[in-house]
């Protein structure tokens, strides 16, 4: 009897799965055709590249409902659909970071060049992506549970996420923003401000793991490399303020740990 059960379970769980199944391999054939769209016209590439980061997103949430759904169902974590999910969270992330780059903190001027390749992509279009990054890494995050021994792996994704988030928003046209009818007046403020606190708290968990786990100095370097990163954001936008305090947290961690946050490859 409890033999039948779970073959009825697992039947059931099959159907109820299988419409995201065909989602995801709809997708990933999309996928394939704007890749060699973009191997043809490279010059071209960069707003197929952000599709591609978008359309990765949604193989995500495909694969984060079938897990659901398991859970449910099954009463498991299907940890198939979550490896596979968070390689896609990763893939968004490159295919953006292959147009936008990973800098953290650097001057506007040096990736400014390469986000012009994006212009055809509008402010709300950038700031609804960086939504979408952020609401599938917490999705992820908590489908995995607190306990999970990628709890320190998901601060190095969302340190690249909030790199390439930063890295999406045309600094120039959000600090020059200040007519509140432009259709990017509100897409601009919400970017910067999603940027800001993806940068604050990358440099918080990189800390925490230095804290807590590894006592790198990788680690503690890159946490004093995101809050440069807020910094330089803050004093772009003349948030003098905020600024100073982020100044006052680097020298505080300074202070406590009695080092230098300088980058341990640079010490070599």
């Amino acid at each position: 009897m409890l033999k039948s059960n779970n073959v009825e379970k697992q039947q059931y769980y099959q159907r109820k799965i299988s419409p995201f199944d065909a989602n995801i391999k709809e997708l990933l054939k999309k996928e394939s055709t704007i890749i060699t769209e973009c191997r043809a016209e490279p010059a071209t590439a960069a707003p197929k590249l952000f599709f591609l980061s978008d359309l990765m997103l949604d193989v995500t949430s495909n694969y984060l409902v079938i897990n659901g759904i398991g859970q449910a169902i099954l009463n498991t974590k299907d940890e198939a659909s979550l490896s596979e999910a968070k390689k896609t969270v990763s893939k968004a992330l490159i295919y953006l970071q292959n147009v936008v780059t990973v800098k953290v903190d650097a001057p506007f001027s040096e990736y400014e060049d390469a986000l012009a390749e994006l212009a055809p992509i509008d402010a709300a279009q950038r700031c609804q992506l960086v939504k979408k990054f952020g609401l599938s890494i917490s999705l992820l995050k908590a489908a995995y549970g607190n306990n999970t021994k990628w709890r320190w792996v998901f601060v190095d994704m969302e340190g690249h996420c909030a790199a390439v988030s930063k890295n999406l928003l045309d600094l120039k046209k959000a600090q020059a923003s200040n007519d509140p009818s432009s259709q990017d007046y509100e897409p601009l403020l919400y970017h910067a401000y999603f940027a800001k606190k993806m940068l604050s708290d990358a440099a918080d968990r990189f800390h925490s793991r230095y804290m807590l786990a590894t006592k790198s100095n990788e680690d503690l370097w890159k946490a004093g490399n995101f809050l440069n990163a807020l910094r330089r954001i803050h004093i772009i936008f003349n948030e003098r303020d905020e600024a100073e305090e982020v100044k006052k947290k680097y020298n505080s961690w300074v202070a406590a740990l009695g080092t230098e946050l300088k980058n341990p490859v640079s010490k070599s």
